[in-house]
């Protein structure tokens, strides 16, 4: 049997990733450097260059997949509007597609997480998930029967701007107690230092680092160590996000959420709190019926997804 290979280019907003990848979702090869945000056109430059060193060493492939950050107009290949890195309108499907002379296929990288979920990870065999990715931000899908479910303007699953904290932190998209604002890594930051500064727990792990290496990382560590102030922010950000798989659980009913992203390497510590605020929240509780799971492939979940959008295309409801 032939095996299938595509181009695919998950674009971030600190780091751009391109790498073949065969039709088992097996990355073949793969490049990635810091994404310039200065212009459109570095970027575009830095992406095409990327694409063209990967393919020197992997060869052939029969199309080009890109996962985007933002909104995305999926049809013409437009990232419309990028909070992460101040894009708009930015033609970079159409762009890469000529440089390279292959056809092009775009989403936004949320969507394009889900879709390698479904197809190569945690969300095979199931019949439907919820993708939740939590970094810097926070973003959602909805995964039925294999397809990701894009609602009318391709944003359905944006729990990330969920209200989850009446009156709460101020969120990028200008409202207040968003889900992002109050479990996304910068919230984890945010609540360690508001500790610290008020001298609530003693200094303990977080006081013996230098002020910027308090991020989310650290704080997971901290609590690996059993330090008050990081089990603290732990059992805040784990309330806040058992909100909104709460309401994940009561709107769409799947049979899991799948958790991914940056801080999805602390699943083990967030899925306590998690689980106990969503079941005294949740119309059904989260059970044998239904699952929060890890993401199965981590930091490549992107980069599989924006190829899946080309190998498996026809499951998604799209023409060629």
């Amino acid at each position: 049997m032939h095996e299938r290979r595509v181009l695919a280019v998950d674009l971030g907003g600190t780091k751009t990733a391109v790498g073949v990848v065969d039709s088992e979702g097996r990355i073949v090869a793969r490049e990635t450097a810091p994404t310039p945000l200065s212009s459109f056109a570095a970027s575009l430059d830095l992406i095409v260059s990327l694409c063209h060193l990967v393919l020197s060493r992997a060869g052939p492939v029969e199309g080009l997949g890109l996962a985007l950050p933002g909104i995305v107009d999926r049809q013409k290949g437009i990232l419309l509007r990028s909070p992460s890195s101040g894009w708009t309108d930015a033609p970079f499907g159409e762009a890469v597609a000529e440089a390279l002379g292959l056809p092009a296929r775009c989403d936004n990288d949320v969507n394009a997480c889900a879709l390698a979920e479904a197809l190569f990870g945690a969300g095979r065999g199931l019949s439907s998930f919820f993708w939740m990715t939590v970094s810097t931000g926070i973003g959602g899908a909805v995964c039925i029967d294999g397809s990701v479910f894009p609602g009318s303007r391709g944003m359905a699953g944006e729990v990330g701007h969920l209200v989850v904290a009446d009156g709460g932190a101020l969120c990028g998209c200008g409202n207040r107690g968003c889900l992002e604002a109050e479990a996304a890594g910068p919230a984890w930051r945010r609540k360690a230092l508001a500790h610290l500064d008020a001298g609530v727990y003693s200094a303990g792990y977080l006081g013996g680092l230098p002020r910027e290496e308090v991020e989310a990382r650290t704080i997971a560590d901290g609590a690996r160590r059993s330090d008050p102030l990081c089990l603290e922010v732990l059992r805040d950000v784990g309330s806040a996000l058992a909100r909104g798989v709460a309401a994940i659980s009561n709107i769409f009913d799947p049979e899991a959420v799948i958790l991914g992203g940056g801080i999805a390497s602390a699943f083990d510590l967030l899925t306590p709190h998690i689980e106990r605020g969503a079941a005294a929240l949740s119309f059904q509780t989260l059970g044998p019926q239904q699952k929060l799971l890890p993401s199965a492939l981590g930091r490549d979940a992107a980069l599989i997804g924006a190829a899946a959008l080309v190998l498996h295309h026809d499951r998604q409801g799209e023409s060629p």
